[in-house]
């Protein structure tokens, strides 16, 4: 039987300018203390008490989630979950104690003792705060059927960062801003959404080479989840509006469609692709599929899955063995040539 595709290969509404979406609640146990103060033994308990939880057969989620102890994990392995946005690379620096339990297509999982006991996540493919919210208030629904959540009736679900009191809950849209970037209105923008509340920002690591930002909410007290995501995405709607306005002028510029097609021929010919080579090239190329400005080439709805594998430990993980970077460097020029470009023997 072959492995279930997972949430981020396919394709969603208005994934031209939207990658993902990405909806967690914070929660804790009531009457346990917060994860930094409890000890090894507490630590476990609580990780005992929720595999209780997800295991008891008379709730709907029984039988849905795999769950992998982090101490059992070799560095690559954890790294790979950090890669694919599963767990933070902070869950990962100390992972005595931890777990994540996850649905087998990854669009929902359950983070046990990071900062908080329990992170519910549920993402989705392009713009889909709706879905991924459901999926998250259904998964918390269910929980609190078998365990009791730390709630104070003045300030909400009690978190362990006083920034998450209230709803808990951080929905967040990565985005791709090329138009924006490269026409410099992103800091103007970026302001004019933190006055709203919302945060825009680049990217971590690997992303901030791949034009891609992330939209996030920022309060959590004093306003429902519902209004929350209302909000994003209603502004989110307004950055999109902007994005496909500045890329109709940048890509009839040929500046823009000559970087856009040395992108594409990096991609579908090259023997050694290093990361931020990779990453740079994912930018162009996706801008290049998303404005139609190739005939055959690469499908919009491969970028993400194609991204994800070509991260260094997803990488040597897909390739079943240690590679020096050279090495890695090839497997992933290898991947991406398969993925996107000629068939070997074509040229």
């Amino acid at each position: 039987m072959s492995e279930k595709k997972k949430w981020f290969e396919y394709a969603g509404d208005d994934s031209d300018v939207i990658v993902s979406t990405r909806v967690s609640l914070s929660r804790n146990l009531k009457g346990r203390p917060f994860v930094w103060r409890m000890r090894a033994e507490e630590r476990e308990e609580v990780l005992e008490e929720i595999l209780a939880a997800v295991g008891n057969e008379r709730l709907s989620v029984a039988g849905l989630f795999a769950c992998t102890r982090m101490e059992s994990l070799t560095k690559t392995q954890a790294v790979s979950l950090a890669e694919r946005g599963l767990v933070t690379p902070e869950f990962i620096a100390k992972r005595e104690g931890k777990a994540l339990l996850s649905c087998e297509d990854e669009s929902v999982s359950i983070a046990v003792n990071g900062n908080d006991h329990l992170l519910l996540c549920a993402m989705r493919p392009g713009l889909d705060l709706d879905g991924a919210s459901a999926a998250a208030d259904t998964l918390e629904s269910v929980l609190s059927r078998a365990v009791s959540f730390a709630f104070d009736r003045e300030f909400g679900y009690l978190t362990a960062d006083p920034a998450n009191l209230g709803t808990g809950m951080h929905a967040e849209l990565t985005m791709h801003l090329p138009g924006l970037a490269w026409g410099g209105s992103l800091p103007r923008l970026a302001a004019n959404l933190a006055g709203l509340g919302l945060s825009l920002r680049e990217g971590a690591g690997a992303e901030a080479n791949a034009g891609l930002y992330r939209l996030s909410n920022r309060v959590t007290l004093g306003i429902s989840e519902q209004t929350a995501t209302a909000n994003l995405k209603s502004m989110a709607y307004q950055v999109v509006m902007q994005e496909r306005a500045a890329r109709e002028t940048l890509c009839a510029s040929v500046e823009c469609q000559d970087r856009v097609f040395r992108a594409l021929g990096v991609v579908q010919n090259a023997r050694l692709l290093p990361l931020s080579e990779f990453m740079e090239c994912f930018s162009n190329v996706r801008l290049g599929a998303a404005q139609q400005l190739y005939k055959g080439g690469p499908a919009l709805d491969t970028m993400a899955s194609v991204m994800a594998k070509a991260q260094p430990a997803t990488l040597t993980l897909l390739m079943g063995k240690t590679m020096t970077a050279s090495e890695r460097d090839a497997a992933r020029a290898s991947l991406v040539r398969s993925a996107w470009g000629p068939k070997e023997g074509s040229a």
